[in-house]
């Protein structure tokens, strides 16, 4: 027996049909949807992106963002490594995560790839 508001005041009703009887179901649809709470009455809509998303908490997390952070935390890391070559530090190094892999400075080649790397990702970030 359907609900009596879907007797009488004409509401729509649930357009899912039951696994085991075949049956339509009785219950009337969820406002705007084609099925009841029951059987999963979702909107049809697109779901909002970027900050107009609902679950959308701060910024700092894109695409972009995260690669000029990754390009920031490069050049500090090869500039770190290229003071600690020539004596310039004492005491403990920096703890945490290296973006790239380390150089080794003594050979030349890789000193210039540091010097040059620190250099441009300095010009990127302006």
């Amino acid at each position: 027996m359907p609900l009596p508001s879907v007797e009488k005041y004409g509401a729509k009703r649930c357009s899912a049909k039951s696994k085991r009887t075949k049956e339509p179901c009785k219950n009337p649809a969820a406002y705007g949807c084609k099925t009841c709470r029951y059987h999963g009455a979702k909107r049809s809509r697109k779901s909002p992106q970027g900050t107009n998303h609902p679950q959308y908490k701060n910024a700092g997390f894109t695409k972009p963002e995260k690669a000029e952070r990754r390009a920031k935390s490069l050049m500090f890391q090869r500039l770190e490594e290229i003071g600690w070559h020539i004596g310039m530090f004492t005491g403990k190094k920096t703890r945490g995560r290296k973006v790239g892999n380390t150089l080794d400075l003594n050979n030349e080649d890789e000193l210039l790839i540091a010097l040059y790397e620190s250099i441009n990702n300095k010009n990127k970030t302006k």
